[in-house]
């Protein structure tokens, strides 16, 4: 198995976060600054650098850990700004709530861009999103089922993603639906693939294992309370 024999990183979360300290755009700092994130969690302190240099990532976190910062803050560093039709990240969440509360945090965050963010899933018409991403988009976030019918219709051009990432595997990567995911993945072969969960399951080894190259999986734990380590 994939995880048995990769090397885990293991980091308790603490409580005192360190500043942000990656080499972000100062724009983007300005923002984080203005929505109160001046300190970052070991996550983001971690992994926002990974994706940075264009290495593919698998994160095991519980949630709370900045999971959905690490990645909107990752794409807006990456993407900096709107550049011709077609998407260049593509982020597969579990159900439209996610997206819809994905797509918020883009622009509460990437409010000094013009990069299009749009959702494909069943908060609206089919017909609707298509035409949306169709005209013009730079990242789509979506569910695995509404992704793949936008793209069965010719709508979205996955030739030029630069990110692909997925929130929440466990929820997102099933026996229902796998074969949606392996198929988004094997049409953006080139495309840098972050995966994060909450815990890892034999779907994500499976999914790593084919379309990944990693050589460690980061996994951050939970800081025990002081507590409960004395008992």
């Amino acid at each position: 198995m994939l995880y048995s024999i990769l090397t885990v990183i293991k980091i308790n979360l603490q409580k005192i976060r360190q500043m942000i300290n990656e080499k972000l755009d100062i724009q983007l700092l300005e923002v984080l600054k203005e929505n109160g994130l001046t300190e970052s969690t070991e996550l983001e302190q971690i992994c926002i650098p990974k994706i940075k240099s264009g290495r593919d990532l698998l994160c095991i976190a519980p949630d709370g850990s900045g999971k959905t910062t690490t990645i909107v803050v990752s794409v807006l560093q990456r993407l900096k700004a709107s550049l011709d039709d077609n998407p260049r990240a593509i982020i597969v969440v579990q159900n439209k709530e996610r997206a819809l509360e994905m797509q918020a945090e883009f622009a509460r965050l990437g409010e000094y861009t013009d990069l299009r963010v749009h959702t494909a899933c069943d908060n609206e018409k089919i017909a609707d999103q298509k035409d949306k991403i169709y005209m013009g988009s730079d990242v789509v976030i979506g569910t695995a089922k509404r992704l793949n019918q936008i793209y069965t219709l010719y709508a979205l051009n996955l030739g030029v993603v630069k990110i692909f990432a997925i929130d929440n595997a466990e929820q997102v990567i099933k026996s229902i639906n796998y074969t949606q995911i392996d198929r988004l993945s094997e049409s953006m072969p080139k495309a840098q693939r972050v995966v994060f969960a909450t815990q890892m399951n034999d779907l994500i080894e499976r999914f790593a294992s084919v379309f990944m190259n990693v050589q460690e999986v980061i996994e951050i734990e939970e800081k025990e309370d002081e507590t409960e380590s004395a008992e």
